[in-house]
């Protein structure tokens, strides 16, 4: 495990059952609580002004209660995100093809879809690696 400002680089695997488990090297950035709470935030105003305008046209409260049902989704989408996934290196272990993603939160446990071979593999990190580095 190495780590280069706040981004941690760490040794992980690629698991799908009845396959054998491949390497894989993930980039994760720790998210702190400042942040989670400021981008919630965030969100949540800017969902509700976009749909603050709706509430002109009938039915109104519909669009109010929406407005605020999918501010508050969204926002605690944000809030919960302790860790970001930035990249990951490595390959599917039925196909061998090239894993690629896009920048998202990590979950526990974290699917990693192939685009090739269209099977589901699992993020498997070792034990305590984001133990000690959640920034709240």
């Amino acid at each position: 495990m190495r780590t280069t400002q706040t981004q941690l680089e760490v040794d992980a695997e690629v698991t799908l059952f009845g396959f054998t488990p491949t390497p894989i090297v993930v980039t994760i950035l720790p998210r702190s609580r400042r942040w989670r709470v400021t981008n919630a935030l965030a969100t949540f105003l800017v969902t509700v002004s976009l749909t603050a305008p709706l509430v002109i046209f009938p039915p109104h409260a519909v669009w109010l209660l929406g407005g605020l049902g999918v501010g508050t989704f969204l926002a605690h989408r944000r809030y919960i995100e302790r860790f970001t996934l930035m990249s990951a290196t490595g390959q599917c272990p039925k196909c061998e093809h090239t894993l690629s993603l896009s920048k998202m939160r990590l979950r526990s446990p974290h699917p990693l879809p192939c685009d090739l071979c269209h099977h589901e593999s699992v993020l498997s990190l070792p034990r305590g690696t984001l133990q000690g580095h959640a920034r709240d």
